[in-house]
Parts: C-alpha cells; sequence; structure tokens
C-alpha cells in the first residue's frame, strides 16, 4: 500500500539488497565495496574514474565491487542500488551490459522501464516489501536463473553477518569451511569482489542503520554494528560512500525502509520494519 509522500530521499534495507533515491546536489567520490547499479532517472550522469580525464555520460552503470569513480549527478533524481554479496545480481546484469573497462559497464536492458519505476516510488514511495518485488522485476524480468555461488563462501559471508560485531578471525572462518586461510581469500576475492575485511566493514555500515531505522542514535547503532568508535565509522562510512554520515541522515529525513530479515547488530531490541524474504527463484544468500 502506498505511503504517505513525504518527497525525501529514500533508502530501502533488504538482506539481499540496499536501494538509495534521491537527488544529490553535488559530486561524489568513493571506493565502493559491493556492486551497484547506477541509474540516473532523469537524464545521465556523469562518471570519471580514478587517472582518466575521459567523462563519461551514462543512464544507467553497473560498477563492480572494488571500483573507485566519482560520479555527478548533476542535482538530477539518482538511484543507487548495491547488489547481492555474492555477486550474483552482478554477473547476470554484467553479461548483458556494455563493458567500458574491467568493472564499469553501461547500458542496462531495462532502464527505461526501471527509470519509470523509480521516478514513482520516489514521488509515492511503498513499504519494503512490495519495492522489493517491483526491483526484482526491473533487475531481472525475464526471471532468469541466478549464476551459482561457492557455498563455502556463502556460509563465511553469512557467519561474517551473523556475528558482525566479533572481529572473527580469516583463520578461524577458514577453519570453519575446511579451507586453508590463503584458499578462503582467493575464492572470497573471486565471489564477493573485495577481501573479508573489506566485506564485513560494508556490511557493518548496513546494519548501522537498520539500527537507525529502529530507533538508534547513529553512535548507538554504528558501535552495535561492530564499529570501534564513531571516529572509525565516519572514515569508513565516507570512503565507501563518499559522503559523511551525518550528510546522508539529513538527506534522508526519516525515510528508511528496512525488510524482513535485515540484521540489526546489538539492537535487536529494536522494533522491525516491513520486508520481504529473498525471491525463492535466486540461489544461494
Amino acid at each position: 500500500m502506498p505511503m504517505d509522500n513525504s518527497r525525501s530521499n529514500l533508502l530501502y534495507l533488504w538482506p539481499r539488497r540496499t536501494l538509495f533515491v534521491g537527488r544529490l546536489r553535488h559530486p561524489i567520490e568513493f571506493s565502493q565495496a559491493a556492486a551497484s547499479l547506477v541509474i540516473g532517472i532523469e537524464g545521465p550522469v556523469q562518471l570519471v574514474l580514478p587517472g582518466s580525464d575521459v567523462v563519461w555520460h551514462e543512464h544507467s552503470l553497473l560498477l563492480a565491487p572494488g571500483q573507485s569513480a566519482r560520479i555527478d549527478p548533476q542535482g538530477q533524481l539518482v538511484a543507487a542500488c548495491y547488489l547481492d554479496a555474492l555477486g550474483q545480481d552482478f554477473r547476470l546484469l554484467s553479461h548483458s551490459m556494455a563493458r567500458h573497462q574491467d568493472g564499469v559497464y553501461a547500458g542496462f536492458h531495462g532502464e527505461h522501464s526501471l527509470q519509470r519505476w523509480l521516478k514513482a516510488l520516489y514521488n509515492v514511495p511503498v513499504q519494503a516489501e512490495e519495492a522489493f518485488d517491483a526491483l526484482e522485476s526491473g533487475i531481472n524480468p525475464a526471471a532468469q536463473p541466478y549464476p551459482e555461488t561457492d557455498p563455502r563462501v556463502a556460509r563465511v559471508v553469512e557467519r561474517i553477518q551473523s556475528e558482525i560485531g566479533r572481529n572473527v578471525s580469516v583463520e578461524e572462518l577458514a577453519n570453519s569451511v575446511n579451507l586453508s586461510v590463503s584458499r578462503l581469500v582467493e575464492l572470497f576475492r573471486a565471489q564477493v569482489g573485495v577481501p573479508v575485511r573489506r566485506y564485513r566493514q560494508w556490511h557493518r555500515l548496513f546494519v548501522t542503520f537498520t539500527g537507525v531505522e529502529r530507533g538508534a542514535s547513529l553512535t548507538d547503532a554504528a558501535i552495535a554494528a561492530g564499529f570501534a568508535d564513531s571516529a572509525h565509522f565516519s572514515h569508513t562510512f565516507r570512503m565507501t560512500l563518499g559522503m559523511t554520515p551525518s550528510d546522508i541522515v539529513t538527506m534522508l529525513s526519516g525515510s528508511i525502509f528496512v525488510g524482513h530479515g535485515a540484521p540489526v547488530g546489538g539492537l535487536a531490541g529494536h522494533n522491525a520494519g516491513a520486508g520481504l524474504p529473498t525471491p525463492t527463484r535466486q540461489t544461494g544468500h
């Protein structure tokens, strides 16, 4: 059911994906820890990569995990969908998009339909479960099977998520799936796209915002998610997303929607938001 239209920027948090829809007034520079699909809803966005003078203007961009970039939405409405940790979305989408260079793709085949839906969502936000269904249809309209994942890496990701308040060592993670440290490091980087430590930091950012939605202060939510202190959280946030935490909290004005099953770190006592489980046709996490 549609919610009251506040025209605020929106943030949806699901166990599988994260979606931001809103207006960014200034360019952002970041080094992302998860693959993302960026959509210019009202026109193309500008993309510049480190060490390059080439400026790309694209309506849709797919960026690999670990990719650094500078994006300028030029004040227009933009969406950024951070994709699943195990790379299923990225591998599915990259096969149908034009590759600019390693880690950067453009021309999502369903960009026009997705632009229309995202504009409608911004104007009239809906609850998390309805938004997830529509986003899934937009990303994978033909309901293609998602690429398989390595079950050992999937178990490691699940353990990192379930023990997000702990810095479980790579040695302990490797032992839990009967792999050597070097082999786990290799497999994890190939599947997830970033090292274990970088993925854990990314997931802690996700958990922090589920805590904020449930009523915790930004600092309390960050500590509950496993950050050592507010300085550690702020540094990780700015490096990964190109903004300060206070910037994005102000931009969102309370319009955060959390899907069913989204982790809350040490804030399990806070009220949970409405949501949707991972679609049954997807394999893995």
